[in-house]
C-alpha cells in the first residue's frame, strides 16, 4: 500500500515538472508575411559559335556575312576582327552578323567577342588592291635614277641628269635638297655642294640622306641641317681600310641598318662601312664570273641583304654569315609568276622590302611591279606588261620601264621611278 502511494506521488511530481518547463520558454509569436523575392542577377551570355563566313576571300570594304549562334542582337556588342584588326559590324541578329572587312587586314582568322566570350572562326583570305597614280612628272627632272622615302613620307630622288638631289612631298610638290646643278665634287652647304651624275640615294633613321656618287668614287651624306660631307672613299680602287683612305670602284647603291652600318654595291663587290672603316663582305665573281655588277640592294632583318645584279633575272640574298644564294628567279630572262625557284624576271633593276617582309621588285623589261612573299611566292601586283603611262588598278596600269622602287613603311605606299619618262608613280596599297 505504501509503495503505491509513493509511486503516485512520483508520477504527479514528474507531471508538475514537465508543465513548469513548458511554461518557462518564450511563447512563439505569429509567423510574419513572406518578403518579396529579390531581382534575378544578369545571365551570362552563352558562348557564341561561328559556322560560316561568306565570302571567305575579299578585299578592303568587302561585306561578309557571319553565321552562327548566340550573337548579341546589338551590333556594338559583337566585336569582330580579321587577323587582329577590328572590323565594323553593321547589322546583327542572334544568328547572323554583317561585317565590313577592314583596310590592310591581311590573311588570318576571324575572331568574335561577345561579352566575356571570345571565339576563333574560319580564316579569311585578304586580297590586297594596288592602285597606281602619278605623283610627279616632267620638269624639273632629268633622268632621275635613285629613289628612297624618309620618315615623313617624302620621296627623295637622285636626279642623275641634273646632278641634284630632289624631294617630292606626299602632295607632289618638288624641291631641291642639295646640289648646284654643276657636275663635280664639292662638300659643304647643300645649295653649293656638287655631285657628279648621282644615281642613288638612301635615308637613315634620322633622315640623313646618303648619296651614291660613283663617278667621284665616294659615298656622300646630306645631313638634316643641310650640310654635305663625304662618308667614305678617295680615288678609284678596291682598298679596304679607314674611310679616309679606302677606295671604291663604283659605289652606286646602298642601304643602312639601325646601327648605322652602311652596305654598298660596288661593282661586283658588296662593301660595308662601319665604325670608320670600309671592308669587303662578298665578291660576286665567287658566285659566277658573269656577275658583272650588283645593281640594287635592300635590307632584311638581322642585316640580311637582298640584291639584284646587272642581268636582273635573279633575286639574291647575302646573310651576315656570308652565305650567298639565289632566292628567286631561274637565271633566264622571262616573265612567269610562280614559286620563287621557277619564277622569271627580265632586267629587274629596283628592289625594296615592305613592313610585312614582302620583297618588291621593279621588273623593268617586263613593265611590271612584282612581289615575293616571305613564303616564296612571286606575283605581279601592278602593270599590264605594255609600256605606257596609264594610271589604274593592278594590271590596268602601265609603266614605262620602271627602274627604281621604294616603300614607305608607315603608310605602305610604294613609289616607282621611271627615268625614261621623268615620272614618279605611287602605288596605294589597300
Amino acid at each position: 500500500m505504501r509503495k503505491r502511494v509513493y509511486l503516485g506521488f512520483f508520477i504527479a511530481a514528474l507531471a508538475l515538472v514537465a508543465t513548469d518547463c513548458s511554461k518557462s520558454g518564450s511563447p512563439s509569436g505569429p509567423t510574419g508575411p513572406t518578403g518579396p523575392t529579390g531581382p534575378t542577377g544578369p545571365t551570362s551570355p552563352q558562348t557564341p559559335t561561328i559556322t560560316s563566313a561568306v565570302p571567305d576571300t575579299g578585299a578592303y570594304n568587302t561585306s561578309v556575312t557571319i553565321t552562327g549562334t548566340n550573337f548579341s542582337t546589338t551590333a556594338s556588342n559583337d566585336a569582330v576582327s580579321f587577323n587582329g584588326i577590328a572590323a565594323t559590324v553593321s547589322a546583327a541578329t542572334a544568328t547572323q552578323l554583317t561585317v565590313t572587312v577592314p583596310k590592310g587586314a591581311g590573311t588570318g582568322a576571324i575572331k568574335l567577342t561577345v561579352g566575356s566570350n571570345t571565339i576563333t572562326g574560319p580564316t579569311f583570305t585578304y586580297l590586297y588592291s594596288y592602285t597606281v597614280t602619278t605623283l610627279a612628272s616632267g620638269s624639273p627632272f632629268n633622268d632621275p635614277f635613285g629613289i628612297a622615302v624618309d620618315t615623313n613620307g617624302n620621296v627623295i630622288v637622285a636626279d642623275d641628269g641634273n646632278s641634284k638631289i630632289r624631294m617630292v612631298t606626299p602632295a607632289g610638290v618638288v624641291s631641291t635638297i642639295a646640289g648646284n646643278g654643276t657636275p663635280g665634287f664639292a662638300d659643304g652647304a647643300a645649295a653649293t655642294a656638287e655631285f657628279k651624275d648621282p644615281p642613288s640615294v638612301a635615308v637613315d633613321a634620322m633622315d640623313n640622306i646618303l648619296v651614291g656618287d660613283p663617278f667621284n668614287y665616294k659615298i656622300r651624306e646630306i645631313s638634316t641641317t643641310g650640310t654635305v660631307s663625304t662618308v667614305a672613299g678617295t680615288t678609284v680602287g678596291e682598298t679596304d681600310g679607314p674611310t679616309s683612305t679606302a677606295q671604291f670602284d663604283s659605289p652606286a647603291w646602298m642601304t643602312e641598318d639601325a646601327n648605322g652600318n652602311i652596305f654598298v654595291c660596288d661593282a661586283h663587290y658588296i662593301r660595308k662601312i662601319s665604325a670608320g672603316s670600309v671592308s669587303t663582305l662578298y665578291d660576286g665573281h665567287t658566285y659566277a664570273s658573269t656577275l658583272v655588277a650588283f645593281t640594287a640592294i635592300a635590307l632584311k632583318r638581322n642585316d640580311t641583304l637582298v640584291l639584284l645584279d646587272d642581268l636582273g633575272a635573279n633575286v639574291f640574298q647575302l646573310t651576315p654569315s656570308g652565305t650567298f644564294s639565289s632566292i628567286a628567279g631561274t637565271g633566264s630572262a622571262g616573265y612567269y609568276d610562280a614559286p620563287a625557284a621557277t619564277a622569271q624576271f627580265s632586267s629587274a633593276t629596283g628592289i625594296d622590302i615592305d613592313a610585312k617582309g614582302d620583297i618588291l621588285v621593279a621588273d623593268e623589261a617586263n613593265q611590271r611591279i612584282r612581289l615575293i612573299t616571305p613564303g616564296g611566292m612571286v606575283t605581279t601586283i601592278a602593270g599590264s606588261g605594255t609600256a605606257g603611262s596609264a594610271d589604274g588598278v593592278g594590271a590596268a596600269a602601265e609603266f614605262n620601264y620602271p627602274h627604281g622602287i621604294a616603300v614607305d613603311r608607315k603608310s605602305g605606299a610604294i613609289y616607282v621611278l621611271e627615268p625614261s619618262s621623268n615620272r614618279i608613280r605611287k602605288i596605294t596599297v589597300e
